[in-house]
Parts: C-alpha cells; sequence; structure tokens
C-alpha cells in the first residue's frame, strides 16, 4: 500500500508541472522561442527603520559578525542614503542581474502576545508589508510581493484580506522566530481562508542561524499538517534542514509530508551554503519525485558557497561561480550547475504564479 501512495503522489506533483507551465506559457504569451519564466521564491528585504520605512532589528542582529559582514559585503553604507534606501537599490540591481524573471520579497512579521497585539520586546526582526508593497511597486516588472502574516496576530484574517486585494498571491510565516504553533487548531480558519483566496503559504521549516530563535522545534515540517488539511497550497521553505551539528533532524519529516499531500513543495534557499552542504546531498540523492517538489529561492542576502560544494560541481565551475559577484545569481547557477536550478525556478513561477 505505501508503495501505491508513494506513486500516486509522485505523479500528481510530477503532472502537476507541465500543467503549470502550459497554462504560464499560454497566459505570458511567450512565444515558442521564450524559456517559460522563473522566480526566486525566497528573497529577503531588510531595514533598520531609518529613513521612515518601519523596519526594526534588534542589537542582538545589528552587533553580530554575520549583520557586520552584510553591510560590508553589499557596501550598504554610502553617504547620502540610508542603509534601507541602499538596501532596496542593492536588491533591485541584483534581481535585475540575476537571470531569474522576478524575485519573490518577503516581509517579516511581528511576535504577537496573548491579546494578538505586537510584542516588540520579542521581536528581532521587523518588515512590515506596506514597506513590502511600496518597494515591490518601484520594481514592478521583476518584484513580486510576499507579505507576512503572523496568524497570532488578533486582526490576521482582516490583514490576510488586505494583503490578497492589494494583489499578494503568497503569504510568509517564520514560526520560531515569530512563537506561532502552525499545529494550534485555533488557526484552521486562517488557512481555510488562505485555501480560499488561493494563497500560497510559505513556512520557514528546519533550523534558523541567522535570527534569535523563540522555540526550535516550531520549525517542525509536521505543524504544517494543519495548512495542508484545510487545502492549502504550502512551501517548506529549506525544506527542513539544518547544519550537520542541528538536532533533531527534521528533513525526514519534510520528505515523509511530500509522500502524502501533494501540495506541499520546499524551496531551496540556504541550501547553497556551507552548512547545508550534507541536507542538500541527502535531497537531492532520495527518491526523483523530491526532486520534483522542489522551487527555487536563494535567501538573499545570505550568500551561496559554491566551493563547499565542489564535490558534486566539480572544483573549476565551482572557482569560477565563486567570482560572481551578484549573489541571486551565484545561487542560481549554482542549483543549476547542480542540476535542480532552472527547472526549479520556472515551477517556482509556476506555483506563484497559479499556472
Amino acid at each position: 500500500m505505501t508503495n501505491i501512495v508513494n506513486r500516486r503522489t509522485f505523479l500528481a506533483g510530477a503532472l502537476s508541472v507541465p500543467c503549470f507551465a502550459s497554462s504560464l506559457i499560454g497566459g505570458s504569451k511567450a512565444s515558442a522561442n521564450e524559456p517559460p519564466p522563473t522566480l526566486d521564491i525566497h528573497v529577503h528585504l531588510f531595514g533598520v527603520g531609518d529613513g521612515g520605512t518601519g523596519c526594526r532589528i534588534a542589537k542582538s542582529i545589528t552587533e553580530g559578525l554575520q549583520f557586520r559582514y552584510l553591510m560590508s559585503l553589499l557596501k550598504l553604507q554610502q553617504p547620502g542614503k540610508t542603509v534601507d534606501e541602499r538596501y532596496e537599490e542593492v536588491l533591485a540591481e541584483q534581481v535585475r542581474g540575476s537571470g531569474l524573471t522576478q524575485a519573490a520579497i518577503l516581509g517579516q512579521d511581528a511576535v504577537y502576545d496573548a491579546n494578538g497585539q505586537p510584542d516588540w520586546n520579542r521581536t528581532s526582526f521587523y518588515v512590515p508589508n506596506d514597506y513590502v508593497f511600496a518597494v515591490v511597486a518601484r520594481h514592478s516588472q521583476t518584484m513580486l510581493a510576499c507579505p507576512s502574516i503572523n496568524p497570532e496576530r488578533a486582526d490576521a484574517l482582516d490583514e490576510l484580506a488586505r494583503c490578497h486585494a492589494k494583489g499578494a498571491r503568497l503569504l510568509k510565516i517564520h514560526p520560531p522566530t515569530q512563537g506561532v504553533n502552525l499545529a494550534d487548531r485555533k488557526h484552521a480558519r486562517f488557512f481555510c481562508r488562505c485555501c480560499e483566496l488561493g494563497m500560497v503559504v510559505l513556512v520557514h521549516t528546519g533550523h534558523e542561524h541567522s535570527a534569535p530563535v523563540i522555540d526550535k522545534n516550531l520549525a517542525a515540517p509536521k505543524r504544517l499538517e494543519l495548512a495542508l488539511d484545510q487545502g492549502c497550497t504550502v512551501v517548506a521553505c529549506h525544506t527542513g534542514t539544518g547544519w550537520i551539528t542541528d538536532t533533531p533532524d527534521q528533513l525526514p519529516e519534510f520528505v515523509e509530508l511530500l509522500r502524502r499531500y501533494p501540495k506541499l513543495w520546499g524551496d531551496t534557499s540556504v541550501l547553497g551554503t556551507v552548512g547545508r552542504v550534507r541536507d542538500l546531498g541527502r535531497l537531492l540523492d532520495d527518491a526523483e519525485f523530491v526532486r520534483s517538489r522542489l522551487l527555487h529561492g536563494s535567501d538573499f542576502p545570505f550568500p551561496a558557497s559554491p566551493i563547499a560544494h565542489a564535490g558534486r560541481i566539480g572544483t573549476e565551475r565551482a572557482r569560477q561561480l565563486e567570482q560572481e559577484g551578484n549573489l541571486l545569481k551565484k545561487d542560481f547557477e549554482l542549483k543549476e550547475a547542480i542540476g535542480i536550478g532552472r527547472v526549479s525556478a520556472q515551477r517556482g513561477f509556476a506555483v506563484a504564479n497559479r499556472c
């Protein structure tokens, strides 16, 4: 019986891709000589709040080595410009030069208290949805808005309706940093409404190493079952992966859920980094149906490390990719060298655009 279920699930996922691609090409009126459009489904918008953007970021992050490294790498301190202005400028430049058609730009909601009000003392970073929509509107040809809605907020359903009315087709939830248990039955109504509106729900799964974590167990893939049972299309960001030192091992949970839920996908964001080499290999070496359910994501601005994947793509190619200054392009071309780049980016565009 298990083999029959697995085969059915594989076929459901595999057959959906040509269907997506067919309607996508027809809907976008692409010529027969043009390849299908591509999407990076996991690109972060960040800000420190200068210039009235409404963004917030905790000192525990800004005083860390990783933040200072990214500030230097992206050259975010420029005379006459705020950090937030400069980040948008760099982001737009990199998306345009990435070789991808579009990038989904992610917001980050707050932590909420028992009354559904923002708890700023426990919120490590915050990117308001209005800022996401404003940035995307300035770069509408290459960017797609992905607001963030923590279902713990008192007005979660209203915010969902508002974001949908503004054109959002995706939303993001980050359980371990937002302190939300997506398996709690009280969120069933929220996910049911997401399904009714056709909103694709992106959820962080696996271990987090870039922001303070409230509870790492909230990132377990098995907590996605409630949303999936309401009929939602769900993207398990990072596919439940972690570093080799991380416990518990959540990747097998993600793969097991793939076998049972045809509307579950995983994105490849952060999988090009040093810490995820082992788990990326485990994903790629699993059954072929796992590859067929992956969507391309970079996790920009966090850079990929091609040299860490030299064992799979060859040392010469890895060294070539290390010289690429566009972080989005570097990640995309690394995934392409591995054999999952373009097809997963085309698949991601189709899923995000409801093709």
